[in-house]
């Protein structure tokens, strides 16, 4: 029988919580001034909040808050500490080993890592972000299924557990072959995007200073990030063109990014953002009148 948990028992977790064979879905409802030392035991754990925040300090680190517009993922046997201010309630997401093993194996070759896929980090994630928009989408169709009626509602919630999984293995696959320097083109070259990012020449040469086709190079990027290569870079170029209309005008930013053509400019902007660069300025400085 599920119901609202008031505290971190782990009697009260184990019985009262949404259980399949792949997953633990439990619902927290903390009063204010709440304080709690707890462990995620032996699986991986996503932590949301749906209303108020928490102040964690997670394996002895530093401590910090988080809000709603993030999900913090736990590895197995994590240690935390947790105090809030005011009533909170959160969604917490306990992935079963069968789950985690099953497709530790599919992201590793996915991503051509000569270790598994696993959580073994604790990894934060902006709700906002790129990445976790197919996250977000699996806990949503997650938490519609529970509230069928019958017993299908645990095959779907399982299908959706399964996709939740695996989107959160490759994050944590992608962050780790960034930070290891993987030799796999597609990391190779999100690098250099990153660090030539005005410089660049063309997908087709960037291909071909790792020796494979265009063809194959843009099939292998947009496997792994979801985007073509072209369109990796106009977002890229897209969230500096964000950050440089704070100082800068339009006309001055376009030219930055090395758009000879203002308006194709602000039609790539308008797409990534759903406003025009000027839109977009005068919602954030609206005394600024330049252009």
């Amino acid at each position: 029988m599920e119901k609202l948990l008031k505290n971190f028992s782990r009697y009260d977790e184990l019985h009262y919580g949404f259980q399949t064979d792949l997953i633990r879905i439990l619902y927290y409802d903390l009063p204010e001034h709440y304080y709690e030392q707890y462990s995620s035991y032996e699986y991986s754990k996503l932590c949301t909040i749906l209303d108020g925040e928490k102040k964690v300090r997670i394996n002895k680190t530093e401590s910090f808050h988080y809000r709603s517009d993030e999900m913090i993922l736990l590895p197995p046997h994590s240690s935390v500490e947790m105090s809030i201010e005011r009533q909170t309630k959160a969604l917490v997401f306990e992935l079963g080993d069968e789950l985690i093993e099953r497709l530790e194996p599919v992201v590793g070759e996915e991503f051509g890592l000569a270790e598994k896929a696993t959580v073994g980090d604790v990894v934060r994630c902006g709700l906002k972000s790129d990445e976790m928009d197919p996250v977000v989408k699996a806990i949503s169709r997650m938490k519609t299924y529970m509230a069928y009626p019958g017993d299908s509602k645990i095959f779907l919630v399982d299908l959706a557990a399964q996709e939740l999984a695996y989107h959160l293995l490759r994050i944590r696959a992608f962050r780790l072959s960034l930070h290891n320097e993987s030799k796999h083109p597609v990391f190779r070259a999100i690098r250099d995007i990153h660090s030539q990012l005005l410089t660049l020449a063309s997908v087709k040469e960037l291909a071909g200073s790792y020796n494979i086709s265009h063809t194959h190079f843009t099939h292998l990027f947009k496997r792994i990030t979801g985007l073509a290569p072209l369109e990796y870079i106009t977002r890229e170029k897209m969230k500096l063109a964000s950050k440089l209309l704070q100082e800068r005008t339009v006309t001055e930013t376009a030219m930055h990014l090395n758009y000879d053509n203002i308006s194709h400019f602000i039609a790539l902007f308008k797409k990534q953002f759903g406003v025009t660069p000027k839109q977009y300025q005068l919602s954030r400085t609206p005394q600024d009148s330049r252009i």
